[in-house]
């Protein structure tokens, strides 16, 4: 969803082989045919900027002089763009293990990065000097029910619609208007902890950051159309939990293939309102809805535990049973760079092979966005996001997981929706 530009055909040559050995060869990589002059590049360029993918510029020190002639047609041209000067003479003079770095840090930039100007706008440029890594994320803290929450948890005041910057080892860096106001610990296992706090709160109205990235989003989900625009033969089959980032790929996957099935597979320890979204949405979207019912028998397997999760493997194993019948499957999922190192160093395009199947192919149209940018694009089509994201909850999945931070188990008490399972794990003596 990235076109990866440089000045000479040597150059894109090392640039495709890093695609083709670490994205699977689905970015695109183009050459400006070698020309050292503004005159001799403008043309190819051009040509390139109409393409729908995001333009990543890549040129050596020795090409300093055009990229100050560049600059200015890529601002002209309205997209999202990143240009980077190399420190070596040349792009194919860098080494591949840091060119690859170069260019995982330069997605991130396009997820992450932040200007302020009385709304939260996304610019890869990175103005508001928001910290840049490539396994971070960033996310709206969204509703009234996300401020009572970290107000009666941890005594933390946030402003209307605050920015969450969430960094390694679930730790969190909340931001309102223009001001760091808290940073919060969520680590796995340990108790929720509140680093630091500063009572300067600023709202921020949800209709002025809709407003500000609109055409930041459009262009994104344009790029992420037309790559699975390849995919068009293919039985589609989009694996929806409702939560976020399983919508924007429904979302993107509607507006592209047109019939799609929707399998939800429901287990028996769901997140409360999770049928009542899925069921109102589909029918908004006019998209055929599988649901799976699957059991979950804890007396017999006991809780679901890290080193354990047969939920998990039943869970998979009934999605691939509901669509065992479909010829050439096509599983199009919500996997975000941001969500962990391991989903982000995965190719968006992998084959797999099962019994159940046999090969198929899985596709992530939104493995370069945020989930900001995953939440401003489900809004910005007209539907609200599932319930419990404007409580509070970063993502969602069942209410037993071995993954559940002490907040999320604290939060699902507090709206009196933990299980009583998970309330006798936690009080062995009750």
């Amino acid at each position: 969803m990235f076109t990866v530009i440089t000045r000479a055909r040597k150059d894109a040559k090392a640039l495709q082989y890093l695609n083709e050995r670490s994205y699977g060869g689905f970015l695109s990589v183009e050459s400006l045919g070698g020309g050292r002059r503004k005159e001799e590049v403008i043309e190819n360029l051009e040509e390139v900027l109409r393409k729908p993918y995001i333009p990543i510029l890549l040129l050596g020190e020795s090409e300093r002089d055009l990229m100050k002639e560049l600059l200015p047609i890529l601002r002209e041209s309205g997209k999202p763009f990143y240009a980077r000067l190399l420190r070596t003479k040349r792009v194919r003079n860098m080494r591949t293990d840091e060119l690859h770095a170069n260019l995982e840090e330069i997605k991130a930039r396009f997820r992450l990065g932040i200007e302020w100007d009385g709304a939260y706008k996304l610019n890869p440029e990175n103005p508001f000097g928001i910290e840049i890594h490539p396994d971070y994320d960033v996310y709206l803290a969204l509703g009234e029910g996300f401020r009572r929450a970290m107000r009666s948890i941890l005594k933390v005041e946030l402003g209307e619609n605050s920015l969450v910057l969430r960094k390694l080892m679930n730790q969190e860096v909340y931001f309102s208007g223009p001001n760091r106001v808290a940073e919060v610990s969520k680590k796995l296992g340990f108790p929720t902890e509140v680093l630091w706090r500063c009572p300067c709160t600023e709202d921020v109205p949800l209709e002025s950051i809709l407003k500000a990235n609109e055409g930041y989003i459009e262009t994104f989900a344009g790029a992420s159309r037309a790559f699975l625009e390849r995919f068009k033969d293919y039985d589609v089959v989009v694996p929806w939990s409702g939560g976020k980032d399983s919508t924007a790929a429904l979302i993107l996957a509607r507006e592209v293939f047109g019939r799609v099935r929707a399998v939800y597979v429901r287990m028996e320890y769901e997140m409360p309102g999770t049928d009542e979204y899925v069921e109102e949405l589909a029918k908004r979207l006019g998209v055929e809805l599988i649901k799976v019912e699957v059991p979950m028998p804890i007396e017999r397997f006991g809780m679901p535990t890290h080193s354990n999760r047969w939920c998990t493997r039943m869970k998979v194993e009934a999605l691939y049973k509901a669509v065992e019948d479909l010829e050439r499957p096509l599983l199009v999922v919500g996997d975000r760079d941001g969500e962990s190192a391991r989903r982000r160093l995965k190719p968006p395009v992998v084959v797999r092979r099962n019994d159940i199947l046999g090969e198929f192919i899985e596709v992530m149209p939104v493995k370069f966005w945020s989930g900001l940018m995953v939440q401003l694009f489900i809004l910005l089509r007209g539907f609200d996001l599932h319930p419990l994201y404007y409580a509070g909850f970063y993502r969602l999945g069942c209410t037993v997981c071995p993954s559940l931070a002490e907040w999320e188990v604290e939060l699902l008490d507090n709206l009196g929706m933990l299980p009583d399972v998970m309330k006798r794990r936690s009080n062995p003596s009750s």
